[in-house]
């Protein structure tokens, strides 16, 4: 095969052969991780490629938590936004976080515990119950 040809599809044969790859060790930490959950041991080896797949799958799943967070923690974007728009004479914005603070209050949401999670979230700890 001329030289060309192989330089050519060389590249589209290297993705190929990372995605198999890359399946290959997402394949072989999920076994590895079911039997050791059925055979009920707290350690597990993996080689490096099985860990990064695991922790890529993982990260699948967080978007929501960052949505989540980036929502709770918009509030006090809004406030600070509001307190300096207040300062050049225009309340409105404040006017209207504290309405919508107000109406999640009387609608049974707990403002504070959320921002509390979710700024204790966003710093890697985790809150599981009310204090």
């Amino acid at each position: 095969m001329p030289a060309w040809i192989t330089a050519l599809f060389q590249p589209i044969a290297s993705i190929f052969q990372e995605r198999e790859r890359r399946k290959a060790a997402r394949e072989a930490a999920s076994a590895k991780l079911a039997m050791a959950s059925q055979e009920g041991k707290q350690q597990l080896e993996l080689n490096k490629d099985e860990w990064e797949n695991l922790q890529v799958r993982g990260m699948n799943e967080t978007w929501k938590d960052e949505y989540v967070t980036v929502s709770v923690v918009s509030i006090f974007n809004l406030i600070v936004v509001g307190g300096l728009a207040s300062a050049f004479g225009h309340d409105q914005i404040l006017t209207g976080v504290a309405t919508a603070i107000q109406a999640l209050g009387a609608s049974g949401v707990d403002v504070g515990f959320l921002m509390e999670a979710a700024v204790l979230a966003g710093l890697g700890l985790s809150i599981w119950k009310r204090m």
